[in-house]
């Protein structure tokens, strides 16, 4: 048995396959005619109007759609043409059309990475940008709220938004709401929704909504900000669509989870010593800040005082500048925890740092990427050149007949 493991554009493979379990998403066959499913989905939606009667009805003169930045694996291309089409044909005049790329807190697009995303044709016939989250000038206050959104998006006549659904580390799943929060959302309101508060909470956790602070306070705001239609997809590991869930915000999005529920849950009750994880390749194991989504997964089945083997590129290297600030300065992990518990406290992407803080306080992170040894130390892992050198130092610790979980497609995947 073969067992590979996504690591940026290629794969890797362990040779080392003794005494080892695989946890692997049942993922659904690839849609035959992806666009014609897309096409289907605009005309028959769930919870409100067809598309095109949304448009007879409103009679819009600009319309924003919002699409995921070059951290996802959003086929947003294809998801675009249709869209796009279906306005066109509904009497939209192209000019009115824009596309905002949700960065939340990321950094910007460069243009070939907006080629990417939405292809050449787009790129040349409509206005393609990105949302900055610590520009005020971008922002507005929805009602003396929590709320601060593009101000473009707010004003646009027809709102619609787009992404993918897909376990995520404390949101529970992506998709839905989290297009416009944290996607478009002003730098003040991602201090509440990546806050130190909701990130400690129980309910903070992969594949979880109920009572989740996240996910409620991104719904609310998605609600607030305005939604008038909704596009999301769910893919493979293979980035192939695998399902189309268009129409009211909540209500499309609820019909996702359910299918990404189905094919992206495994089940055990036995934790491991030894856990082998990954990022599920590019674009999301494209630094080590997106890395620690895999990690988070295997929190679930790892035993206490256990190891974690994760396999990620990090092509970009660890990630932003503020990031590397914080571990610089990071002399414990529960010293960091302490600092911004205090009230008033907060530091640019400590989100980042806060689930990692959870991995170490269980486990020992043992990193197969291209960090430099110096960056991975940095990261508090132990930097490994190859999976197998990383296993056979895990061997050597827990013993040769230990026992070792695989997950190939680690932040894809969820344990009941």
């Amino acid at each position: 048995m073969s067992i590979l493991l996504p690591y940026g554009k290629r794969f890797i493979e362990i040779k080392q396959q003794k005494n080892i379990t695989v946890f692997e998403p049942h993922f659904a066959k690839p849609l035959k005619n992806p666009s014609e499913k897309i096409k289907q989905s605009l005309k028959k939606p769930y919870g409100c109007p067809c598309l095109a009667e949304i448009v007879k009805r409103r009679k819009p003169r600009s319309v924003c759609i919002v699409i995921s930045d070059h951290t996802r694996a959003v086929p947003s291309k294809i998801i675009l043409n249709e869209i796009i089409k279906e306005l066109i044909n509904s009497g939209i005049n192209k000019k009115g059309i824009f596309i905002l790329i949700g960065n939340g807190t990321h950094r910007p697009t460069t243009e070939m990475e907006k080629l990417e995303l939405v292809g050449k044709e787009i790129l040349k016939d409509f206005f393609v940008f990105d949302h900055k989250a610590t520009d005020s000038s971008m922002l507005i206050n929805l009602e003396n709220t929590d709320f601060y959104v593009n101000k473009r998006y707010l004003e646009a006549d027809l709102k619609i938004v787009t992404g993918m659904i897909e376990p995520h580390f404390f949101a529970g799943f992506s998709g839905g709401r989290k297009g416009v929060c944290p996607g478009i959302a002003g730098m003040e309101s991602i201090k509440i929704f990546h806050g130190f508060k909701f990130l400690e909470s129980p309910y903070t956790k992969p594949g979880n909504l109920q009572n989740n602070p996240c996910h409620i306070f991104a719904t609310e705001f998605a609600k607030k900000a305005g939604v008038d239609f909704l596009v999301n997809v769910t893919i493979n590991k293979n980035k192939e669509i695998t399902g189309v869930f268009s129409g009211e915000i909540e209500k499309a999005f609820f019909k996702g989870v359910d299918f990404c529920k189905k094919t992206s849950t495994c089940y055990t009750e036995k934790k491991y010593p030894v856990v082998i994880t990954t990022n599920g390749g590019y674009p999301l194991d494209i630094d080590f800040y997106q890395s620690v989504k895999g990690m988070v997964t295997a929190l679930e089945i790892v035993e206490n005082n256990g190891i974690i083997i994760c396999v990620s590129e990090c092509r970009e290297g660890i990630g932003s500048k503020d990031f590397k600030r914080i571990l610089l300065e990071m002399n414990t992990p529960e010293q960091f925890i302490k600092k911004i518990k205090q009230p008033g406290c907060f530091l640019d992407v400590q989100w980042g740092v806060q689930p990692l803080v959870h991995v170490l306080r269980k486990a020992k992170i043992f990193l197969v990427s291209g960090l430099s040894k110096k960056d991975a130390q940095l990261c508090r892992c132990i930097k490994f050149s190859s999976i197998n050198q990383a296993l056979l130092e895990a061997y050597r610790q827990h013993g040769k007949n230990v026992e070792v979980a695989v997950i190939p497609e680690g932040p894809y995947t969820l344990f009941e």
